[in-house]
């Protein structure tokens, strides 16, 4: 799949290394929600920024997690940043070619 193939999975999760956010593009997956009176912008892979409405927490699985997710509503999926992540759940991350584990 290549990058402009994943804009038409929304619901796709992407986890990312070298992110410095966890950011999602849907609304409905946020908690302690705020919206921003000014957007601010996110740099993505293609150079170009993406406003960014608003920060919340996220439920991910049964655990919510503890650092602010943005809100990108023009992310065409939705983006896990690893070291973020691994902090906010005291845990290590392991890459094989068919899964991640937390």
């Amino acid at each position: 799949m290549t990058a402009l193939e994943i804009g038409t999975f929304h619901d796709l999760w992407v986890i990312d290394s070298g992110a410095t956010d966890h950011m999602s593009n849907k609304l409905t997956n946020f908690s302690d929600f705020t919206f921003f009176s000014t957007p601010a912008c996110v740099s993505v892979a293609n150079g170009k920024g993406a406003p960014v409405k608003g920060k919340g927490k996220m439920k991910l699985v049964s655990y919510t997690v503890n650092s602010d997710v943005l809100y990108v509503p023009s992310f065409p999926f939705q983006l896990l940043f690893v070291k973020k992540l691994t902090t906010s759940f005291n845990c290590e991350v392991i890459f094989s070619p068919y899964k991640v584990i937390f």
